[in-house]
C-alpha cells in the first residue's frame, strides 16, 4: 500500500513538473495571448483599429503603436514624405515579432521616399480594409500616394463565425475535449503541436473556399473592388500582394496556386495590380523555416525579411 502511494506521488509530481516545463516552453514558442487593451471597438466605421501611442503585448512581444494608430516604425514620420499604407491581417501586422522586425518596419528602413503606415489588425479581412480606406481617404489627405492591401487566403471568411463557414463541423463531445484539453493542459497542446506541426489541414481548408460561383469568394473579390474604387476616386495608387501559406511554398505546385489564381484573374480584369510572391519565397533554403513555430501562415523574422526583399524588388 505504502509503495503505491509513493509510486502516485512520484507520479504526480513528474506530470506536474512535466506540465510547468510545458507552459514555459510553450510561452517561448507558441504564445498567442493579445492585449485587448490596444484595441479601440468602431474606429473605422464598424470595424475596430488601434490605439494611438499605445504599448502592449502581442504574442509575447512589446507591441507599440504611433500617433496615427499605426504600429510603430523604425523611423518618425516626417511631413516631408508621402504615405504608403500597408493594409492587412495579423500576418501583415506582425505578430510575434518585435516592432523592428516586421517586412512593413523592414521596408520602412529602407524607404527613403515614403512614410510607411501599417494600419495591420489581427482579425481583420476584406470588410475591414474598406472601412479602414473609406475612413483614411474620406478626408481628402493628399498625403497619401500608395495603398497595397496584403491579401491573405483566410480573408474570405469575412466577419462569419466559424459555425457560418462551409464545411465547418460544430464541435461534438470529442471537438469539446479536445479544447478543454488544449485550453487547459500545456503538456496536451504541446505534443499535439509538435505532432500537427507539419499538416496542412489548415491550408486544404481555407483553399476550398476558392471556387469560382462561390458565395464567400465573390463577395471578398466585391470588396477589393470597393477598396479599388474608393482608391481611385481619391486619386490613389492601389495593389494587392497575396500573402503565401506555408504549404504553398513547400509543394510550390500547380494544384496548390488556385487561390492566387482566381485573385489574380479578377484582379487583372479590375486593372488592380496584382503580386503573386509564391516564387519568390520559394526559393528559400528552407521555406518552413519563412514562418512561426507550427504556424501555416504568420512569417518568422526570416520570413519578414524574405517579404521586404519581395516588396522592394516588385
Amino acid at each position: 500500500m505504502k509503495r503505491r502511494f509513493f509510486t502516485a506521488i512520484v507520479v504526480v509530481v513528474l506530470l506536474a513538473i512535466l506540465e510547468i516545463a510545458s507552459r514555459l516552453i510553450l510561452n517561448r514558442i507558441y504564445n498567442r495571448k493579445f492585449d485587448s487593451s490596444l484595441i479601440v471597438d468602431n474606429k473605422y466605421f464598424k470595424s475596430p483599429g488601434l490605439k494611438e501611442n499605445a504599448t502592449g503585448m502581442v504574442w509575447g512581444k512589446l507591441f507599440h503603436t504611433d500617433q496615427f494608430a499605426c504600429r510603430k516604425g523604425p523611423k518618425p514620420y516626417s511631413s516631408k514624405k508621402k504615405k504608403w499604407l500597408f493594409i492587412g491581417d495579423s500576418v501583415t501586422e506582425g505578430v510575434g515579432m518585435d516592432d523592428s522586425s516586421t517586412f512593413a518596419a523592414f521596408v520602412a528602413a529602407k524607404s527613403d521616399s515614403f512614410n510607411i503606415m501599417n494600419y495591420s489588425l489581427i482579425g481583420y479581412a476584406d470588410g475591414e480594409y474598406l472601412d479602414i480606406l473609406k475612413t483614411l481617404l474620406s478626408n481628402n489627405d493628399s498625403s497619401i500616394s500608395k495603398v497595397t492591401i496584403f491579401f491573405c487566403l483566410n480573408d474570405v471568411y469575412g466577419r462569419n463565425r466559424p459555425s457560418e463557414l462551409p464545411g465547418m463541423m460544430r464541435p461534438n463531445l470529442l471537438g469539446r475535449i479536445n479544447s478543454l484539453l488544449q485550453d487547459d493542459y500545456a503538456t496536451y497542446k504541446l505534443i499535439k503541436l509538435f505532432f500537427y506541426q507539419n499538416s496542412d489541414s489548415y491550408f486544404r481548408y481555407d483553399s476550398r473556399l476558392y471556387v469560382a460561383n462561390g458565395r464567400l469568394f465573390i463577395r471578398s473579390m466585391g470588396y477589393l473592388e470597393q477598396c479599388n474604387q474608393v482608391c481611385r476616386k481619391a486619386g490613389v495608387q492601389m495593389n494587392v500582394v497575396m500573402m503565401p501559406y506555408r504549404s504553398q511554398l513547400v509543394r510550390n505546385d500547380d494544384a496548390t496556386r488556385n487561390p492566387q489564381n482566381m485573385v489574380k484573374e479578377f484582379c487583372f480584369k479590375q486593372h488592380i495590380p496584382f503580386a503573386d510572391p509564391i516564387d519568390f519565397c520559394s526559393k528559400s533554403a528552407n521555406p518552413k523555416d519563412l514562418y512561426l513555430f507550427a504556424d501555416e501562415i504568420h512569417f518568422s523574422e526570416a520570413g519578414h525579411k524574405m517579404m521586404t526583399d519581395y516588396i522592394l524588388s516588385h
